[in-house]
């Protein structure tokens, strides 16, 4: 009979969670990609689209904090050296650092802007 560690059976199914985590980040990029779009292409930024922009804001600091109790999570992973919890850390890594960098560039992008 073929031992299964419970751990190490998450670990095999962990690509399902990773599926969710590329989701925000595409999220992050959507909502980046719009404040370029109308950044460059709107001529006049009414009210309701840049309440609209601080929404998008809003919605991409959740997902952040979506992603950051992920990180939390592999701790936990890395306390029970779990199967292969290094090279999913270093993904998800490299996603957060990424959606931070784009985050901060959609702040400055949203504040910039100068035809309010």
């Amino acid at each position: 009979m073929i031992e299964i560690k419970p751990l190490d059976d998450v670990m095999n199914h962990f690509s399902w969670i990773f599926f969710a985590y590329i989701s925000l980040f595409s999220v992050v990029c959507i909502n980046f990609f719009k404040a370029l779009y109308i950044n460059k292409k709107v001529k006049d930024v009414t009210n309701n689209i840049r309440k609209a922009q601080v929404f998008d804001l809003v919605v991409d600091i959740i997902c952040g904090i979506a992603m950051a109790a992920s990180l939390m999570f592999f701790g936990v992973l890395a306390d029970n050296d779990a199967l292969n919890y290094n090279i999913w850390l270093n993904r998800i890594l490299i996603i957060s650092f990424a959606s931070l960098i784009i985050f901060i560039l959609n702040i400055i992008v949203v504040l910039k802007n100068k035809k309010v």
